[in-house]
């Protein structure tokens, strides 16, 4: 033995022990790795367990592995999930397509990425951002699928309640717009956005409005007062309410009831402005055919005891005065006289005028042909149109108008009312008449050329003992609306200064 361990040359027994030391080392080094790599899949997992919803199933999508995540978000027991497939989960809110697809993406050994709705098993649904990635064996196919999912429950929900507020935001928008006239302006009132029926009722498109501000439309009939302090309540942050007069692009004067709304930056200060407005332009003629009945009701019941008073001296004056008249050969004394018997004549006519208000339901209608009463009132103002230097123009559709009228108190409206537009055109002028049947109603302008009416006092015209005239009284114009109203029908009056003036009457056309 002792020759045999002679025998070993002592380099191959130094090689020996160093190889030795090398195997031994190695070891030690591939064991340490081999614990340093366990950690860190350990942190991994730890980490996948804290943060999200962890599964891993077989080839045919059976469950081998639920995280604590998975347990608590389902709320099945491990025990439930193991050996299921994930059909255990499933809502019913997304088609069997939705799963061909993701089961096609991943059977191909590609990683499927999405959103999906399951079922707990209390019934109450969870949605869960999802990865689904395939393990691969030598042969390229899948042998397990490591899902990891994260829970955007919260998420979905403010999602579907956004899109619920703006659902509602759009709906309120759309009724709006069918609605109401909506216009936006900027800080400074100029208009930004206007919805259809601003358009429609202005009159001017979207891009005549867009760049200019509310004075476009402006009638004229509010006072710089009134607007100073609308901006003065906006301005503030304040919302304004009212009714304003506007005038479209034609010409024409339409109501509107209007609230305005600002929006506040963070400092406080309007950064722009949203009015609302609704039409009001029939509401508000009828609340002026009112106002003027319930003044007229008043002064027709003065007018009753008024008239009776006064014609009966009237009536023994005149004759006294005609009975003078006879006897006098003093041509100065027989001027005076019939200066008296004129002023007589204009007292009665203004008593005439009362028995009218005094006795509103005593006119009697028959049916005529409106044409030739309107003929024959014009003839009858030809001569003073003359001497005035003023040309009336009637124009009609048709050759036949029927209305149910008394003629006599008709023909009292159209006397008064081209009288009217003859004494307003000093230096001559134009007045046209049109009639017309439009929509079962026949409809009468009466058009001066005239020096026209004041806005503000374009409202009270037919107020009783209302006039524009320097020597008027306003009982000819407020018994010719009356008349019109006992007709069943209504006045409209628009005037522009230095334009001129119409009286538009409409009254219902005569039943077939």
């Amino acid at each position: 033995m002792t020759q045999i361990i002679e025998s070993f040359n002592p380099i191959l027994i130094f090689v020996g022990i160093v190889i030795l030391i090398g195997l031994i080392t190695s070891s030690i080094l591939i064991r340490k790795r081999l614990e340093a790599s366990d950690s860190h899949l350990h942190d991994v997992q730890a980490a996948l367990d804290e943060s999200s919803i962890v599964a891993i199933t077989d080839p045919k999508g059976i469950i081998t592995y639920v995280n604590d995540k998975f347990v608590e978000i389902s709320k099945y027991e491990e025990y439930e999930l193991l050996g299921k497939n994930h059909h255990i989960l499933n809502s019913g809110y997304h088609p069997p397509e939705f799963f061909r697809q993701l089961w096609k993406t991943i059977g191909s050994g590609e990683i499927w990425k999405g959103e999906i709705r399951n079922k707990a098993k209390d019934g109450s649904f969870y949605w869960v951002e999802t990865t689904i990635v395939p393990f691969l064996n030598k042969k390229n196919k899948p042998y397990q699928y490591v899902s990891i999912r994260t829970d955007i429950s919260a998420l979905k929900t403010a999602e579907a309640n956004l899109k619920n507020s703006l659902k509602e935001v759009n709906d309120i928008k759309f009724a709006l717009d069918q609605s109401s006239i909506i216009a936006f302006t900027d800080e400074k009132g100029i208009i930004t956005n206007v919805n259809e029926r601003f358009c429609e009722i202005s009159q001017y498109s979207r891009e005549e409005l867009i760049g200019q501000n509310h004075s476009l439309l402006n009638s004229n009939l509010h006072s710089k007062e009134f607007f100073k302090n609308l901006w003065k309540t906006i301005g503030s942050g304040e919302v304004w309410k009212g009714e304003i007069r506007n005038k479209a692009k034609d010409g024409s004067y339409y109501w509107v009831h209007t609230t305005i709304v600002p929006f506040m930056n963070a400092n406080g200060k309007p950064y722009q402005y949203l009015a609302i407005r609704n039409d009001i332009t029939e509401r508000k003629k009828t609340e002026e055919v009112l106002h003027r009945q319930d003044k007229l009701a008043a002064v027709g019941q003065l007018a009753a005891g008024v008239a009776h008073e006064i014609r009966n001296p009237l009536t023994t004056m005149k004759g006294y005065t005609e009975f003078l008249q006879l006897d006098e050969t003093n041509e100065e004394r027989q001027e005076f006289l019939s200066i008296i018997l004129d002023e007589i004549d204009r007292v009665n006519n203004i008593v005439e005028d009362f028995m009218v208000l005094a006795k509103p339901k005593a006119a009697e209608l028959e049916e005529r042909d409106i044409i030739p009463i309107i003929k024959n009132v014009i003839s009858f103002l030809e001569f003073e149109a003359r001497k005035r230097d003023v040309k009336i123009r009637f124009e009609y559709e048709g050759d036949i108008i029927q209305i149910e009228c008394d003629e006599n108190r008709l023909k009292q409206v159209f006397l008064n009312f081209i009288k009217n537009g003859i004494e307003a055109m000093p230096d001559g002028g134009y007045i046209t008449v049109r009639a017309a049947i439009i929509n079962n109603q026949v409809q009468i302008a009466i058009q001066d050329t005239g020096v026209g009416i004041p806005q503000e006092k374009l409202k009270n015209i037919g107020e009783p003992f209302f006039t524009t005239k320097k020597n008027g009284n306003g009982l000819g114009l407020m018994v010719s609306f009356k008349i019109i109203e006992s007709h069943n029908g209504k006045v409209f009056i628009e005037s522009e200064l230095n334009k001129g003036t119409t009286f538009n009457i409409v009254l219902p056309a005569r039943s077939a």
